[in-house]
């Protein structure tokens, strides 16, 4: 599952092979409908709670662009992050009250779609998404080949004072690869973007600036109390130089 934006397939009454047929035809079709197809859009993409302090609560807008209904449903998942970065995503709907679970937009209309915690406090943050996934309408016309989005709402649910963290450890450069661990020691999220992250490799410097690391770096996230492993492509003139000298990585803007 992906936290922006994903695309999936419906292919109604198809043999097997056909799936299979229909699936690769769209693949390539989505490179180019991509700019020219509109969903829906949805907001905020990134939610936090702090129950301690009396906000259990937010709001999540979905706004049909369409000029025909959108029919979704809202459901919501435990987010766990690996060392790896790998994601699971756990059924999570009893922690949370959503309203409507469902709904049927107008074209052109908006909807408000209220999300409560009620799940229990712990001593670190937890990590969930809600989901908006579109229920699809299979349409007898035409090649019967419908496209659907989802959207995922990343939420953050807080303890009182919660902070990050993060700490930069075991970099080391080789086969044109920047690797390094960064552990969390405190009881919030850190994430590395919105930071300044510098490296020296072989006595060559390199600031890359929070847009740098947004595009280098898949998933910033970096859950309390874990460590997380990341790897950066280098330049072959560093990366020729990585032999040469000492390997440091540090993190100068903030601990989340």
């Amino acid at each position: 599952m992906n936290i922006g934006t994903r695309l999936s397939l419906i292919a109604g009454r198809s043999t097997r092979p056909l799936r299979h047929i229909a699936v690769a035809i769209a693949a390539a079709l989505a490179l180019v409908v991509a700019g020219a197809v509109q969903a829906y859009e949805v907001t905020p993409m990134r939610v936090f709670l702090q129950p301690g302090g009396g906000q259990n609560s937010a709001t999540i807008t979905i706004n049909n662009i369409r000029t025909e209904p959108l029919p979704v449903e809202i459901q919501v998942f435990r987010r766990v992050v690996k060392a790896d970065g790998e994601q699971v995503f756990e059924p999570a709907d009893d922690e949370f009250i959503t309203f409507p679970p469902q709904v049927q937009i107008p074209a052109g209309q908006s909807q408000a779609i209220r999300i409560q915690y009620v799940g229990e406090l712990g001593e670190t943050s937890q990590a969930f998404v809600v989901q908006v996934t579109e229920v699809p309408v299979n349409k007898l016309e035409g090649t019967g080949i419908q496209f659907t989005y989802n959207f995922g709402v990343a939420v953050y649910v807080q303890p009182p004072r919660a902070r990050a963290r993060l700490a930069v450890s075991e970099a080391a450069a080789a086969d044109g690869v920047l690797r390094f661990k960064v552990a969390n020691s405190g009881n919030d999220y850190g994430f590395l973007t919105g930071q300044v992250l510098e490296y020296n490799v072989g006595g060559t410097r390199v600031t890359l600036t929070p847009d740098d690391v947004a595009t280098l770096v898949a998933n910033p996230i970096v859950p309390p109390g874990a460590t997380r492993e990341f790897a950066l492509p280098l330049d072959k003139s560093i990366a020729a130089a990585a032999a040469t000298g000492p390997v440091d990585v540090r993190l100068l803007r903030g601990e989340s």
